[in-house]
C-alpha cells in the first residue's frame, strides 16, 4: 500500500470517528428529544371541539344512551369529565350551554318513565376543575308532567364572558317568580332585576338585557 493510500484510508476514519463522536445533527435530535402527545392534544386532535377556542378544548361524545362531555386546557392541562350518562334508556342527558375563555356551562337533565325528572345548571372551571352550581331541581311528578316539581330553580337566557362572570335568568319554582341574576368569577351571586328577560349579552365589562322592550345594562361583576 502505498503511503498516498495510507493517509486517504487514515483520514476517512478520523472523519468517520468525528461523526460518530459529534452526535446526529440538530434536527434529528431535535426529532428524538420531541415530547409525546398529551391527553388533551389527543383529545383535541381526535374528537370535534365545540369551544372554538384558542386553547379551550371541549368534546361531545357519544350518544343518546351512553356519553360524556369533556373539557381540557392546551397544551398539558388534564383532562376533566365534565358530565356522563349511562343507562341505556336515553333517560339521561348533558348538553354544553356555553363556552368562553377557560369556562364551561353544562346542563344536565333526567327524566324517566315514572315521571321522575331533574335538570341542573352548572359552570366549571376547567384549569382548576372548580364547578359553581347556578339552578337545579330534582322530583317525582307521576305518570304526567303536573306543572312541574315543587322547589328548586330552572334557567331561561345565560350569557358569560371569558372572564367566567356572567349572568343568568333563573326561576324560583316554589315562590313562582323570575330574575336576572349575576355571577362573578369566584361564585359570588348578585341580583340585577326582577322579572323574566326578553334577550341577554354580555361585554367583556357589562351585562346587557331587555325587559318589555326597553334595553337595560349593568356592570359585569368581577
Amino acid at each position: 500500500m502505498t503511503a498516498a493510500r495510507r493517509l486517504r484510508l487514515a483520514t476517512a476514519c478520523l472523519l468517520g470517528f468525528a461523526v460518530v463522536a459529534a452526535g446526529p445533527p440538530a434536527g434529528a435530535a431535535a426529532a428524538v428529544k420531541k415530547p409525546p402527545r398529551s391527553a388533551c392534544q389527543q383529545l383535541a386532535k381526535r374528537y370535534k371541539d365545540v369551544a372554538g377556542a384558542a386553547r379551550l378544548v371541549t368534546v361531545v361524545r357519544g350518544d343518546d344512551e351512553t356519553g360524556r362531555i369533556s373539557a381540557c386546557v392546551l397544551p398539558r392541562g388534564k383532562v376533566r369529565t365534565l358530565a356522563s350518562w349511562d343507562d341505556g334508556l336515553s333517560r339521561d342527558w348533558a348538553n354544553v350551554v356555553g363556552t368562553a375563555g377557560l369556562w364551561v356551562l353544562v346542563e344536565e337533565g333526567h327524566r324517566d318513565q315514572y315521571g321522575g325528572v331533574s335538570s341542573s345548571l352548572t359552570r366549571f372551571a376547567v384549569r382548576s376543575g372548580k364547578r359553581l352550581s347556578l339552578s337545579g331541581y330534582g322530583c317525582q311528578i307521576g305518570g304526567s308532567d303536573n306543572g312541574g316539581c315543587p322547589d328548586g330553580t330552572s334557567f331561561g337566557h345565560v350569557a358569560m364572558a371569558a372572564s367566567g362572570a356572567g349572568a343568568y335568568e333563573v326561576t324560583d319554582l316554589a315562590t313562582k317568580t323570575t330574575m336576572l341574576q349575576a355571577f362573578n368569577p369566584a361564585g359570588a351571586l348578585t341580583k340585577l332585576a326582577d322579572g323574566p328577560v326578553e334577550t341577554l349579552h354580555v361585554t367583556r365589562t357589562q351585562v346587557h338585557w331587555t325587559q318589555a322592550a326597553v334595553s337595560y345594562s349593568a356592570p359585569l361583576p368581577g
